[in-house]
This record gives structure tokens, sequence and C-alpha cells, in this order.
């Protein structure tokens, strides 16, 4: 019990650093080893299970990069709350049509216009192993919030 309380704990923690910060950089490692990062929108908040989605294409290169590694970054940016985050993890693809249906937003239409029924929409699954995190002018020491250790107990 005490790990799924410090689990929704951290969680949460996470969720307060990404509040309203609505893109962030997500990171794969190319077929030569090179790191490859591009913005995404983000238009779901971190799941109870400590999962960040993001919508995608499931062609898209970055499918092909997780398919062959799946180590991945997503670093989120609030200069003025001098706020900075990093996630390290793993992703993968998700295509069920009820988890697309369920993290659906409107926002998305901009992106993929015909829904959920885009053909070739899909899910980017990012399982959360640690974050790093720095916070305010006064101090820029990382503090980090770990869901590897949560999970190894």
């Amino acid at each position: 019990m005490a790990n799924s309380q410090e689990h929704n704990q951290k969680t949460q923690q996470l969720r307060t650093l990404i509040k309203d910060i609505d893109n962030a950089m997500l990171t794969t490692v190319d077929d030569d080893g090179s790191l490859h990062s591009r913005p995404m929108s983000i238009f779901s908040d971190i799941d109870a299970d400590g999962k960040l989605w993001f919508f995608t294409f499931a062609d898209s290169h970055k499918v092909l990069e997780i398919q062959r590694r799946q180590q991945v970054n997503v670093s989120f940016s609030s200069p003025d709350q001098q706020r900075y985050i990093s996630i390290s993890g793993t992703a993968e693809l998700v295509k069920d049509r009820n988890k697309l249906q369920e993290k659906w937003k409107p926002e998305l239409q901009t992106w993929f216009p015909q829904g959920i029924d885009e053909p070739n929409i899909a899910l980017l699954k990012v399982n959360i192993n640690k974050a790093d995190y720095w916070e305010s002018s006064s101090s820029f020491i990382p503090q980090k919030i770990s869901f590897l250790e949560l999970s190894h107990r």
C-alpha cells in the first residue's frame, strides 16, 4: 500500500511540475546512435499509472526510432517560472481505439483533421523511469523523482 501511495505522490508532484506547460521536446535515438529531438504538444496529463501520452502518426520517423530503441527523454521548460523538467523513460506505440478515444481532445483536430478516424493515428506511451527537475532562480541543484525505485520493491 505504501508503494502505491508513494507512486501517487510522485505522479502528482510531476503533474504539478508540468502543469501549464503546453509543449515538450521528445528525444529519441536515431539509427546511427545520434539523438533526435522534436517538439510535441501536450494534450493530456500524466495518467494515474505515471504514463505520459502523445498523439502521433504510426508511420512517423520517431515511431521507427522508438521501435528500434525504446529509450526516450521528454523535456519541459517554463523559463518565466524558472522551472525545467527532464523525464527519462521508455516509449511504445499504442493503437488501441478505446485509448485513442479516452485521450482525444478537440484541439488535436489541427494535426488530425479526421479525429480518431484519421488513418494511421496512434499514441506514444511514455513509461516514466525518472524525472530530474530544477525550479526557482535561487537554486539550480537538480531534484529527482524516481519511479524505478518503486517498481523494484
